[in-house]
């Protein structure tokens, strides 16, 4: 019994590692920026991800899964500039 779970386990990781050579995978980069008073850039904070999938890209929202499987929210108010890169 044990070894029939143990050969299940090992198929289904080779298989997963099959599907994984064919998805694509993106980086992401957001950058946000800080205005004064005046309106003019303070600071530029970037932050980059390795995507795996997107489940909503819009200007100011973005729902992601990220290769190590955790789900990321990024929310502004302004409209963030970023940037999509095929790997």
């Amino acid at each position: 019994m044990r070894k029939v779970y143990s050969m299940k386990l090992k198929i289904k990781k080779f298989f997963k590692w099959i599907v994984s050579l064919f998805r694509r995978h993106r980086s992401l980069s957001v950058h946000y920026n800080k205005y004064n008073k005046e309106g003019e850039i303070i600071d530029v904070l970037v932050r980059k991800f390795e995507v795996k999938k997107f489940y909503k890209k819009t200007p100011k929202y973005m729902k992601f899964k990220t290769l190590s499987n955790k789900k990321v929210e990024i929310k502004t108010n302004n409209p963030m500039d970023y940037i999509i890169e095929d790997l």
